[in-house]
This record gives C-alpha cells, sequence and structure tokens, in this order.
C-alpha cells in the first residue's frame, strides 16, 4: 500500500543555514583548524616558558585552598607538585596542538583531492595514540590532585574513561578505513 502524498501548503520556511558552495566547507574547516592551531601553539609556548620560569626562579611557598559547601581546607603546595601540574598542562595542551597539526595536513590532502594516503593512516594513528595518552594523563592528573586534597575533591573513576577510550577506537577504525581506501586507490590506479 502506498502512503498518500500530501499537497503542498505553498509556505516555505527560510533556510536558517547558509548553502555553502563546494570547497567552502573545507576553505572553513582550514581557517578554524589554523586558528585554533596557533592559539595552543602560542599557549603551549607560554606555558613553557613559565616552566622554565618557575624551575629557575626561586618562589615563595605557594598554599592551595580549596572550598566546599562545608568550609575549605588549606594544603600547602611544594614547588614539585607546582612545576608537575605548569608540565602536565603544557604536555596537554603541546598534545591537542599536535592533533591540530595533523588534522590542518589531512584538510590539505582533502583539499588537493587525494584523502586516502598512506601517510593520512599514520597521521589517524599518531592522533589515537596522542588522545589516548592525553586522556590517561589527564585522568592520572586528576587522580593525583584528588589525592592531594583528601576529601574535598572526588577521584575520578573509570567511568570517565569511556567517552575518550571510545573516541581513540573511533579514531583507530578510521585510520582502518583510510587504510583500506589507500589500498583501493593504489589498485585502481594499477588497473587503468
Amino acid at each position: 500500500m502506498r502512503v498518500p502524498t500530501l499537497p503542498s501548503l505553498g509556505i516555505r520556511l527560510p533556510r536558517l543555514t547558509p548553502r555553502l558552495a563546494p570547497g567552502q566547507m573545507t576553505r572553513l574547516l582550514g581557517v578554524a583548524l589554523w586558528a585554533a592551531f596557533w592559539i595552543l601553539a602560542v599557549t603551549t609556548l607560554a606555558a613553557i616558558a613559565l616552566f622554565i620560569f618557575m624551575a629557575f626562579v626561586p618562589l615563595p611557598a605557594i598554599g592551595l585552598t580549596v572550598t566546599t559547601s562545608e568550609g575549605g581546607t588549606n594544603v600547602p603546595v611544594p614547588r614539585a607538585y607546582i612545576l608537575f601540574a605548569v608540565g602536565a598542562i603544557t604536555g596537554y595542551l603541546g598534545g591537542f596542538a599536535l592533533i591540530l597539526l595533523h588534522l590542518r595536513a589531512m584538510l590539505r590532502a582533502l583539499q588537493i583531492g587525494d584523502p586516502f594516503q598512506p601517510a593520512n593512516v599514520s597521521r589517524l594513528k599518531q592522533i589515537g595514540v596522542t588522545l589516548a595518552v592525553v586522556t590517561g594523563g589527564a585522568w592520572i592528573g586528576q587522580t593525583l590532585v584528588s589525592r592531594l586534597v583528601r576529601g574535598e575533591l572526588e577521584p575520578p573513576g573509570l567511568f570517565d574513561l569511556v567517552t575518550p577510550a571510545f573516541s581513540v577506537l573511533v579514531v583507530f577504525v578510521l585510520a582502518e578505513v583510510f587504510r583500506e581506501g589507500a589500498r583501493l586507490r593504489r589498485e585502481s590506479e594499477l588497473t587503468i
């Protein structure tokens, strides 16, 4: 049985998003990735400079005050902890800058019309490894901070790793899809 079609009422809703010409989305993504990369790169360099400054310039003792609804706790923070935190933040920002660098290279390959390259397979695998290391490092860092101020902050649970682990798996699956696409492209070039 066929579903009856209703006659048009003649009312057209305006399009809320503008139509993009072919290639415009790629250019838009390129600009966004370029801006995000340079913001992260400059921020990472600033964090490196802060780390070097803190490593060589003597600073007074610093106390960390953690407040909750029941009150607050003042914990003296040793210099090594602060250096570790600045180093961890630097690694976190640097990891995401590296991911954006690889995404920009992949976007350039897409712009020239050749996304299924073996280089993109290795880029995706490097993105997956970097994402896994950054996620694991952030989780370990949150665990260490929660142990530093015992009873005031909840330590992260294993459930907090589900979404990032799924993201890492998606990236590795995409790497395999790109590897197969590169293989098929190579085979088609040989048959022509």
